[in-house]
């Protein structure tokens, strides 16, 4: 997966702090969050995985716990896999009564957030070990919750839909982002505007906004250019860093999507020639 796009994003949004109503099992969640505290301090890792068992035992709706197992499974994919449905589930059980109020204020609300954070670990571990359309699910209902994605998740779901060749949905989740000028998402945009509705207005107009934020990508999509060995540590927008690291994650899916870097091609040198007549 996309992992240099999945970085939880920043933001300057004070955190919605909704009235809660009294409720027993945030109650228990919280005696059980005392009880969590105390892995922070334990220098093993079995000691760690017994605190948070411990707090379990006071509420099986503490998230925090059972991803503190996932972390400590580290390696077992089995088990991390059932740590994290475990914390979903418990996510689940215990937003049950708020899920349509707080529908896309998810993760805004800091309740939430290790909850989130689950949602989206376990779409990540689906999706690499081959459950891919419940993949598709679970990211696709997490985008929903907060549509802000203060974590990323669109370009995790971007990546995956392309992959599935499911282009009408990737189409519909950057519709959701008119106004973003990032270079994955302007990239997105062209890939699905072009699978979507083929060489058209759409298209062209997608092709323009996206070379204009960062050209660099065009090079290495159509193999002017080849991806050094060793990717660049950081990406600065718009510079050629960023196009390789673009490029070492959505190349594959650009050249899965029958004709779309023929169409790139075939524009930038339309665009390039267009430009050259200009300056004569």
């Amino acid at each position: 997966m996309a992992d240099e796009q999945t970085m939880v994003t920043k933001t300057s949004e004070a955190p919605v702090e909704p009235k809660m109503e009294k409720d027993p099992r945030f109650e228990e969640v919280t005696r059980a969050l005392e009880v969590l505290q105390q892995a922070s301090v334990e220098p093993e890792r079995e000691k760690r995985m017994a605190v948070a068992r411990q707090a379990l035992d006071v509420s099986k709706e503490c998230i925090e716990a059972w991803l503190l197992l996932a972390n400590e499974a580290a390696g077992d994919l089995d088990a991390t896999k059932e740590y994290l449905n475990e914390a979903v589930a418990a996510g689940d059980r215990l937003f049950a009564s708020r899920r349509e109020t707080w529908r896309g204020k998810f993760w805004t609300v800091p309740q939430t957030r290790s909850y989130m954070q689950a949602r989206t670990g376990l779409g990540q571990l689906l999706w690499d070990t081959g459950e891919r359309e419940r993949a598709v699910e679970v990211l696709t209902e997490t985008l929903a919750l907060n549509p802000a994605d203060h974590q990323g998740v669109r370009f995790v779901l971007l990546k995956a839909l392309f992959e599935l060749e499911r282009y009408e949905d990737a189409y519909a989740v950057v519709e959701q982002y008119p106004d973003e000028q990032s270079t994955p998402m302007l990239y997105a945009k062209l890939l699905s505007a072009y699978t979507v509705h083929g060489d058209s207005l759409l298209a062209r107009s997608a092709f323009i906004a996206a070379r204009k934020q960062n050209p660099h990508v065009l090079d290495y999509l159509t193999g002017l250019r080849q991806l050094p060995q060793k990717l660049p540590r950081q990406a600065k927008a718009g510079d050629e860093s960023e196009a390789i690291r673009y490029v070492a994650v959505y190349g594959d899916v650009w050249e899965q999507a029958p004709g779309a870097i023929a169409f790139v091609r075939t524009q930038k040198k339309l665009r390039m020639d267009k430009e050259a007549r200009k300056q004569k």
